[in-house]
């Protein structure tokens, strides 16, 4: 009999991605779907909740063609994105969701600041309240504009909770997730009357809250035959997938900064107490006691996968031709620029930002482009913008939360990348550590199945076996000069553009 294994399911931004770990925190079998955002007018941003369930099909059918690979599984969890979907009593979709990086609930924003009183919100919810990256403000925006999905709505969700009902049949959502709708009490761990009451959102349209971990149902029959799963596999409530980060990268001690560079990046670390920055995203950890603070920066993978899309058609088509990734093939040339790129500066602001500036009218900017620069150059600038941002917010988290720290594990898709990396460190000035399993987000869910099931005693067990560090980048004194003052024109371009990003905003909306 095949040993026991766990299954991490993470539904991301762009793909769906499941992978098959022993408990040893190894990697067995993983499976991929990529599917597309839609951007139907300017400032919105949506995806199609089937395809997060066809993606789930195909990935989850790649793990599972081997029967007895797929009889060992016994738990499995399920990380998520932010995004809502509204569905009707038997959970089917009643339009597109609507993803975090959508930025059309500036108004709904704003009214509930005004309405609830900016200090008591966050209070309450740990957070400020921001267009995409929270629930309140969509529900609401529909209840305005698409008042039909309202009220024929039996339950907003997240995508993780959408899929955990497709595989159990249960209506859930986890703490973590909680804590980004605007509606939940973060201390309390519990719906708030009040913020419910003053949104006019109905108790009953929201699902019940769970623990990350706590197991909510089992696979049904249906499920099972179309996924290659086994009926009756139980299935954890999940998580954000920024907290299964937390969990797969070993950060389940306080004080311990971690970054994950996904399409979305983000710079983390969790908390013994509820104190927090209103800079940052605030949300409670999966680790019982702790919560987590997170900086999250729109533009990483999304700015490489934005110029693969518009420009990249050659990597595209030379990387059909010789079996190889296309990133690769960009990182090759941007590995041919100079550091600083030839003083090539970039905003990696093409979705808006949030951490630390949360500003919905900010753009992307390439700052002294001239005759000089290559295309290598244009891409190195693009990494090294996505490395000055992570400095920004790690910079505040370090003044603000946990004091300095010379180390920093790192971990997402982009972190396979040893240039990409390595411009991290050099920008950060700090020692970038990369961890054997760079897809955290789907260890973290599958150690989050354990623990509910009972495969680990506790996350510190889970820790201690999963955990498993692999390459250490340390900075190189000689670009610290450069790089701080790239961070100093990086600071100041975007303080001498704020007003203009508004303006133009408005002309478009006009």
């Amino acid at each position: 009999m095949a040993e026991p294994t766990l299954l991490g399911l993470d539904i991301g931004a762009t793909g769906c991605k499941a992978t098959l770990y022993n408990l040893d925190g190894q990697p067995l079998r993983t499976g991929y779907a990529e599917y597309q955002m839609h951007s139907p007018r300017p400032g919105w941003v949506e995806e199609d909740a089937e395809d997060w369930w066809r993606g789930v099909v195909a990935s989850l059918r790649a793990v599972t063609a081997e029967r007895e690979l797929a009889a060992s599984i016994v738990g499995l969890g399920v990380g998520c994105t932010n995004a809502l979907v509204a569905v009707d009593a038997a959970g089917e979709p009643l339009r597109p969701a609507i993803m975090q990086l959508d930025q059309r609930t500036v108004p709904q924003a704003d009214w509930l600041r005004q309405a609830a009183g900016a200090e008591a919100l966050f209070q309450t919810t740990g957070n400020r309240v921001a267009p995409g990256s929270y629930s309140a403000p969509l529900i609401l925006w529909l209840k305005q504009h698409e008042p039909e999905v309202f009220r024929a709505a039996h339950k907003f969700l997240v995508p993780s909770g959408f899929v955990v009902h497709r595989l159990t049949g249960q209506y859930t959502m986890d703490y973590s997730r909680g804590s980004t709708t605007a509606l939940f009490d973060v201390r309390e761990r519990a719906w708030s009357s009040r913020l419910c009451e003053l949104a006019g959102i109905p108790r009953a349209k929201l699902p019940d809250l769970y623990e990350s971990w706590q197991v909510v149902g089992g696979v049904t029959p249906q499920a099972a035959a179309a996924t290659g799963l086994a009926a009756g596999t139980p299935v954890v409530a999940g998580c954000m997938d920024t907290v299964g980060a937390a969990v797969g990268s070993g950060a389940v001690l306080p004080n311990e900064p971690f970054a994950i560079m996904g399409t979305v990046a983000r710079v983390s670390v969790a908390l013994a107490e509820p104190h927090f920055d209103d800079r940052f995203l605030n949300c409670c950890h999966a680790v019982p006691g702790q919560w987590l603070a997170i900086a999250v920066m729109n533009g990483a993978g999304v700015s490489l996968r934005w110029f693969r899309d518009v420009f990249g058609q050659p990597e595209v088509a030379a990387g059909r031709e010789l079996g190889r990734d296309p990133y690769d093939l960009f990182t090759e040339q941007a590995a041919e620029s100079p550091a600083g790129a030839k003083g090539l500066v970039y905003l990696p602001y093409l979705a808006a930002e949030r951490s630390p500036i949360w500003d919905p009218y900010a753009r992307g900017v390439f700052f002294g482009l001239s005759v000089a620069h290559h295309r290598g150059d244009i891409i190195r600038a693009m990494l090294e913008g996505v490395a000055l941002s992570v400095r920004h917010n790690l910079q505040i988290m370090e003044e603000s939360l946990c004091g300095p720290r010379e180390r920093l594990r790192i971990g997402g898709g982009c972190a396979r990348s040893a240039l990409w990396t390595q411009i991290i460190a050099d920008a950060t000035a700090h020692s970038i550590v990369t961890l054997r399993a760079s897809e955290t987000e789907t260890l973290g869910a599958a150690v989050l199945a354990g623990v509910g099931t009972g495969a680990y005693a506790d996350f510190a067990e889970a820790r201690q076996r999963t955990l498993h560090q692999e390459r250490e980048f340390v900075p190189n004194p000689e670009y610290g000069p450069l790089y701080d003052d790239l961070f100093a024109v990086y600071l100041q371009l975007y303080q001498d553009l704020r007003p203009r990003f508004a303006e133009a905003a408005k002309r478009l909306q006009s």
